[in-house]
């Protein structure tokens, strides 16, 4: 089934006249805008973030800002339509968080595996192994690999095959994330809270958590965003005789504050633990063997041999040099 268009009122600006009027006090006292910001998001209009986040899109979508990512991932899939004892297509380097989100849908994780230089679904080989599942299929998942873009249009596409809900976990991606044909959920650039955006407003409206409240970054990520895109630059080129690698394009054609960095070899987890013990805020993948998980050879050798760095766009070169001592010891 196609995506249904945004749903708009009809009449914008006779409705908000009659709301504001019923609000506005007597004459000369002054208006109360929080109760008028209450009054016209209980009647549907969106909210000042929700139109911020909304004008980023490349076309109209439906947007919401929610506080808690898992909350809003079990959510979501509800408003999607699961059936719970139901099987949720994961991909194997999913995080904790999103994990937990399809549990508290009532969904069982089945990991599949992952493309070995996107990190990402791949979807010819997601077609090979839907028949394998391990129980009724009743979504599909998808994440971008630590801020890197997913094909959302793929995604749509895929979903009109297969006829199954998709919500695409691009926590890590809100400087790539401008198509939305089925839902994303999204970490906003502050670091807390997330939102949801979707060409077709139905599920977005049907998600029923907690909003978002607070500084939700969106005026300040221009500067961040220049900030991290220079520290990523400098980054780079110390790094130059590292034997680490990069994710293509990270900190030149798109950014996020997390660093995945390709080791030589396979002891992720020891570098990881050698730069928690520097002073580095680092991580690598780790597997839940209790889950469902097909055969996923790529995101074993990806978990093994990548190890993300939580990156301060505040560093000086000062600092950025002794981040770089602290990975060639680990490394080394």
């Amino acid at each position: 089934m196609r995506p249904k268009p945004v749903a708009a009122p009809i009449d914008v600006f006779a409705d908000l006249a009659r709301e504001a009027r019923s609000l506005i006090r007597a004459s000369g006292l002054p208006i109360d805008f929080d109760a008028v910001s209450q009054a016209l998001a209980a009647a549907g209009h969106a909210s000042d973030l929700e139109r911020r986040l909304a004008a980023r899109f490349a076309r109209p979508v439906a947007a919401r800002a929610f506080a808690a990512r898992v909350e809003a991932t079990a959510a979501t899939l509800k408003a999607l339509g699961v059936r719970e004892g139901g099987v949720c297509v994961v991909s194997a380097l999913a995080d904790p968080e999103t994990l937990a989100g399809v549990a508290a849908a009532g969904l069982k994780a089945w990991l599949v595996d992952v493309d070995p230089f996107s990190a990402m679904f791949d979807t010819d080989h997601l077609r090979e192994r839907l028949p394998e599942a391990p129980g009724p299929l009743e979504a599909i998942v998808p994440a971008a690999a630590h801020g890197r873009a997913p094909d959302m249009r793929a995604w749509a596409a895929f979903r009109d095959e297969t006829g199954l809900p998709i919500l695409v976990d691009a926590h890590g991606a809100f400087d790539v994330i401008i198509d939305a044909p089925v839902p994303v959920l999204v970490g906003l650039p502050s670091g807390q809270g997330v939102f949801l955006a979707c060409e077709d407003a139905t599920p977005v409206n049907a998600v029923e958590a907690a909003p978002f409240e607070g500084d939700d970054g969106l005026a300040a990520w221009p500067g961040l965003r220049q900030r991290l895109c220079g520290t990523a630059q400098q980054l780079r080129v110390l790094l130059l005789d590292s034997g680490v690698g990069f994710q293509p394009g990270w900190g030149m054609s798109w950014i996020s504050p997390l660093c995945a960095l390709s080791l030589p070899t396979d002891d992720a987890g020891a570098v990881a633990w050698k730069l928690q013990a520097a002073g580095v805020p680092a991580s690598c993948s780790v597997r839940d063997r209790t889950l469902f998980a097909d055969d996923t050879p790529n995101a074993n050798h990806l978990a093994a041999s990548t190890v993300v760095v939580a990156l301060d766009p505040n560093l000086d070169i000062e600092g950025l040099d002794r981040l770089c001592d602290a990975l060639r010891d680990a490394v080394g």
